[in-house]
Order: structure tokens, then sequence, then C-alpha cells
């Protein structure tokens, strides 16, 4: 008794050792894919986290603590939002802060009796018992049924509503998504009909309603009216298009905006107006000998 005290104490003047069981509850197949190799081959016993000054010293970093934070936001994901990825979120989405907080999850699978805490792990194993990794389908199949709990005990279903019917931009990450371009057009809708935005989140929302095409100022010494010897270049190029292609340019140099110019021209949407225009820019580089940009980062 007086040794399993002392075992007691000196594991717990750990700051990290309640995080231990979470650790050797990680499958193989996602512990084999950490870059850190102290990480990923931590010891299987308690006696190695007990006494091994190395492994106490990585135990108690910070990576450890993210590496526990990111495994678990990776495991209760699919099961928290099942038909979104975590990736498109931002750390300011709360349910994405919520999928880092691996208290919540330890303690689900605890109440469910999937995992021991650090006092039961020691009360019951010989400090030398060698913990096999756990099977990736039974983890898979004790967090359906923990993830679900340790969502209602928190609260966590009323917070995934509102932040799914209110979102707000600072809740997604940079890359593009659907739940992004839904949002974005949701959001401009219920604006104004200009509504004042600043210039990073025009070139985003441009970029979103134009295939991904990217908005730049305007270089005026590319301006073809500034340009005379473009400009006679410009009108012999013309005599060269078929008449939907001047009367697509035409539109355009005249200052009406691709949707505009398809409504005109009976196109279903903007799509086929921007293709023939990447097509007439790329032909017009080609017949002036010269490189504007027409190469799929700049359209008419």
């Amino acid at each position: 008794m007086a040794i399993k005290r002392q075992v007691f104490r000196s594991f717990f003047k750990y700051r990290n050792a309640e995080f231990i069981p979470a650790y050797l509850f990680i499958p193989k197949e996602l512990l084999d894919a950490v870059k850190e190799d102290d990480l990923k081959s931590l010891p299987r016993t308690l006696r190695g986290f007990l006494y091994d000054q190395d492994v106490i010293t990585v135990v108690e970093s910070d990576l450890f603590l993210q590496l526990i934070g990111d495994m678990y936001a990776h495991m209760v994901w699919p099961f928290m939002c099942p038909k979104e990825k975590r990736e498109i979120y931002s750390g300011y989405d709360p349910m994405w802060i919520a999928a880092h907080n691996p208290n919540i999850w330890l303690h689900a699978l605890m109440d469910c009796n999937y995992l021991p805490d650090i006092y039961s792990l020691l009360k019951n194993c010989p400090l030398d018992y060698k913990h096999n990794y756990v099977p990736l389908q039974f983890v898979e199949f004790a967090l359906a049924i923990s993830v679900p709990v340790g969502m209602a005990k928190n609260n966590l279903y009323d917070v995934q509503q509102v932040c799914r019917e209110m979102p707000c931009e600072e809740d997604f990450d940079t890359r593009r998504s659907r739940q992004k371009k839904n949002f974005y057009r949701k959001w401009y809708h219920t604006q104004t009909r200009h509504p004042m935005a600043s210039l990073e989140e025009y070139q985003e929302q441009y970029a979103l309603a134009h295939d991904g095409q990217e908005w730049d100022i305007e270089d005026e010494s590319s301006n073809f009216e500034n340009d005379a010897t473009v400009k006679v270049l410009a009108e012999q190029f013309m005599e060269t298009l078929s008449e939907k292609d001047r009367q697509i340019l035409r539109l355009r140099l005249e200052g009406y905006t691709m949707e505009e110019a398809a409504d005109k021209l009976g196109y279903a949407n903007h799509s086929g107006v921007l293709k023939r225009l990447r097509k007439i820019g790329k032909a017009f580089e080609q017949y002036a000998d010269v490189d504007y940009g027409f190469d799929g980062k700049r359209i008419i």
C-alpha cells in the first residue's frame, strides 16, 4: 500500500499525467502518422511514463497536449458534425474549439466506461503491464456512443444549432468550401445592395462569384485606353472574332458585368461568358505577341 501511495504521489506531481490514458487509447494508425518520433513512440507501460525522465519531459510539454487535442478532435469530429469537414472551419468556430478540448471527450469516454482515469489505471494495472494498441474499429464504436453523451452533457447541440443558423465570417478557414460559399451568398443577400466591405472581403467574394478568379487593382500600364499601339491592335483583332465574341467584348468594354452580358446574350449564367472572355484574352495575347495575364488569373 505504501508503494502504491508513493507511485500516486510521483505520478501526480506532473501536470499532464491525467492525459496518459487518453494517449494509450489512440489507435496505432493515427500515431504512426505523427511526424515527431518522441510523441508517437512513448512507452506502453506505466513504469516507462513514471521513471524515464526523457518521457516525462515529453509528456509535460505543450506539444504533448497539442497532440492529444488534435488527435481527439480528428477522432470525434465525424460524430460531432458528420456532414462537415473540420478543416473548413477556423479556430474561432465554437464547434472547432469544442472538438479540440480533450477534457470533454475523455470524460464522455469515462462516463461510458470505455476509458479509465489515471487513478483507476494505476490502481488496477501493474506498472510493467504493456498496454496494447486499441483497435481503430473499437475506438470508433466507443466514440459513436460517447460523443453524443459529451455533446448533451456540455449543451453542444444547442451551440451547434446556433452556430450553423447564425455563422460569422471568422468561423471559416481561408480555404473555399460549400459552407463558406453559402454563408457569403446568404450574408450578401441580407445586406444592402452595395455593402461596405474591406478589400480582402471584396476579393474573397469576387473569387467565389467568378469561379475562383482573382481580383486585382487595375494596372494602368496595361490599360488598353492608355496604349495607342495596343488600341490599334485591339481594333484589328476585333475583326478576327465571331459576331458573338464581338458582342461579348463590346458589352464588357461598355461596362456591363458578366452576369448582365450573359442575360443580354441568352446564356444560362455568367460561366459561359467567362469562358469566352478567357479564350478571347488568350487569343489576343497570341495575336499581339504580348502577355497581359490572361492565363486564368485575369479576365476582360
